[in-house]
């Protein structure tokens, strides 16, 4: 399975690939940016999370019919909450790929450019295209969300593998910083690494977790993350 690592920087060529692509290609480019986020773990947890109850229609209403200053000219504008924008931005995509929006339309009425088609998709990329690439990047550094930077699942639980990745990271952190003898750092890190190795995804995780449990009450160790990890745990015992 991929890493958290790997999801990511093929989420990132895809972006380049949109970016460095002819017009001709682009609907193609664009389908294939979306698959690498529905295939990604990570990714389509975070995107299924802000989109959840994020209103599209309202969003295009409110940022799509925007004249800027000329009648024949509208102006793409964006939200200002860096989630909705991303959340907008992907609807957008989503749009284009099922052409529920006609890419050379769209690029005609929002980024017109001494009718170039070229220079409009060009203009397309710079503003759409490059931050979408850039927000997700600054998440997700090497491959595992920032802390605060991806929302929680509703129920306040860690259930979303995002959520599960975050944790773990903490936790190795913790670990890495701690008193404990070499070998019981060592034994943590191994198991700890496995998680992440996995994505937090199949049936090796709640082995792992288990393990992770025995080594921590065998060591006497207690973080702010333990916790959260024990309980998810529990969870997954209960849907074996």
């Amino acid at each position: 399975m991929d890493t958290g690592r790997e999801q990511i920087d093929l989420f990132l060529r895809r972006c380049d690939e949109v970016m460095q692509s002819k017009f001709i290609l682009a609907d193609t480019k664009i389908g294939e940016l979306l698959k690498s986020i529905a295939s990604s773990d990570l990714l389509y947890a975070f995107f299924r999370e802000i989109t959840r109850d994020f209103d599209y229609p309202a969003a295009k209403e409110k940022y799509m019919n925007y004249a800027g200053g000329s009648a024949k000219k509208r102006r793409l504008l964006f939200p200002p909450d860096p989630s909705e924008k991303l959340a907008f931005i992907f609807c957008l995509l989503v749009d284009l790929d099922n052409m529920t929006l006609d890419l050379s339309e769209f690029l005609r009425e929002y980024f017109y450019e001494d009718g170039s088609v070229y220079e409009s998709y060009y203009a397309f990329c710079n503003q759409v295209i490059k931050p979408f690439k850039n927000d997700v990047k600054a998440i997700f550094r090497g491959g595992v969300p920032v802390e605060g930077a991806v929302p929680a699942a509703k129920d306040g639980t860690i259930r979303e593998e995002t959520d599960i990745l975050r944790a773990v990271a903490a936790e190795r952190d913790a670990v890495f910083a701690s008193r404990l003898p070499d070998d019981q750092k060592v034994d943590a890190l191994i198991i700890l690494n496995a998680l992440e190795n996995c994505g937090c995804k199949g049936s090796a995780v709640c082995g792992l977790l288990c393990g992770y449990s025995y080594f921590a009450e065998a060591a006497g160790w207690k973080s702010k993350t333990l916790s959260a990890l024990l309980s998810e745990l529990e969870k997954r015992r209960e849907d074996l």
